[in-house]
């Protein structure tokens, strides 16, 4: 149990971390919320499969296959940053709360994993990655409220009116501030401080909403994915460089320096893509795997129909649009063909006429 309060907005109540118990198994609300936000992700991305001309089956395969990798990875990538911690055997690495992961070292094992998932069934990379992206923007708002059960992923001091203060922030001042500033140089004291968790939430909710409309709109396959990069790298930049539980290496915040990185790279990667078919002006030149696939489709489609026609003999007048027992002689004729046959019929009865002419003179010199 904690008690949390905002002090300059009057707010206080107290929460506990353990949401129910089965037996004697705590059941935690960080691990509802982080379950919960996989589970939305997940639902999305499934159901926004067709959209980039993927099947769900074939999502929720790469996804829950990346998960697994994904979460070693951000173990991982925690165990080997984190101040004072150690473990001693697989099993308490496999221990996730005895510790926590590190968010770029999932991001980081789930674009290995799901890379080589893609390439073993065939699928299309870009076309997924636009498409989870929006679901780890999601599920990462979503996540974040389990921080705020563990009191934790707070900054350093602050005097707006949103300050955030409670008994496990003041004993995390207590054992952490001397350290913290003799290492990082950071400046903590026992005061209300920057709910960063909140923060990243807020920035990760209004993401998904510009990067979800972007999804019907991209132009190109990995726009989206690149333009969650930016968007995430922007908002960690600065929330990173508030926290005072961030991974350090030396005085440099790993995760700040990641996704500054990542951001710069993904933002260079947009500004000339999109300056590539600005400049070309071609339909064709980029054009998304679901575009291609609803073309090539819909040739296949105009394929079939035309074998039909052609099977059921139904051949079809291409001027009149009429079929050939429907034509009558005489009619739908062109004036070339109506030249033809007046200048035959004009033929005709000059024969006849010549013809009688001969008779008649032979009925005349006949002898009587």
């Amino acid at each position: 149990m904690s008690h949390v309060s905002f002090p300059y907005l009057g707010i206080e109540f107290d929460i506990n971390r353990v949401a129910f118990s089965l037996g004697s198994f705590p059941v935690y609300w960080y691990g509802i919320l982080i379950a919960l936000g996989m589970l939305v992700g997940i639902t999305l991305a499934q159901k926004n499969a067709k959209l980039v001309g993927l099947k769900e089956d074939d999502v929720l395969d790469v996804v829950l296959i990346s998960a697994v990798f994904a979460v070693l990875s951000g173990r991982t990538f925690y165990v080997l940053f984190a101040d004072d911690y150690e473990i001693h055997s697989v099993k308490e690495f496999l221990n996730l709360r005895g510790g926590g992961t590190a968010f770029y070292g999932v991001l980081i094992g789930a674009l290995l994993s799901c890379l080589i998932v893609c390439k073993i069934k065939k699928m299309p990379v870009l076309p997924f990655l636009d498409n989870v992206g929006i679901g780890f923007c999601i599920a990462q708002g979503i996540g974040r409220w389990g921080n705020f059960f563990n009191q934790e992923l707070f900054g350093t001091n602050t005097e707006l009116p949103w300050a955030m203060y409670s008994d496990t922030i003041s004993r995390y001042v207590s054992r952490n501030a001397a350290r913290l500033y003799s290492e990082h140089g950071i400046v903590l004291n026992d005061a209300p401080v920057h709910p960063t968790f909140l923060y990243e939430s807020i920035w990760c909710f209004i993401g998904f909403l510009l990067l979800y409309r972007l999804l019907h709109k991209r132009r190109f396959d990995g726009e989206v994915f690149l333009s969650y990069l930016v968007w995430n790298g922007i908002g960690r930049a600065f929330i990173e460089h508030l926290r005072t539980d961030a991974l350090f290496l030396g005085r440099v915040r790993i995760s700040q320096l990641v996704c500054s990185l990542l951001a710069l790279i993904a933002f260079i990667a947009l500004m000339m893509i999109r300056s590539s078919i600005k400049r070309l002006n071609d339909d064709e030149y980029l054009m998304t795997y679901a575009k291609r696939l609803a073309l090539e489709t819909e040739e296949a489609d105009e394929s079939v129909q035309s074998d039909e026609v052609q099977e059921g003999d139904v051949i079809l007048d291409p001027e009149n649009n009429t079929h050939n027992d429907d034509i009558v002689p005489g009619e739908n004729t062109t004036d070339e063909e109506k030249t033809i046959d007046e200048e035959s019929t004009v033929n005709s009865l000059a024969e006849t006429t010549n013809t009688e002419e001969c008779d008649s003179e032979l009925d005349t010199n006949e002898p009587q």
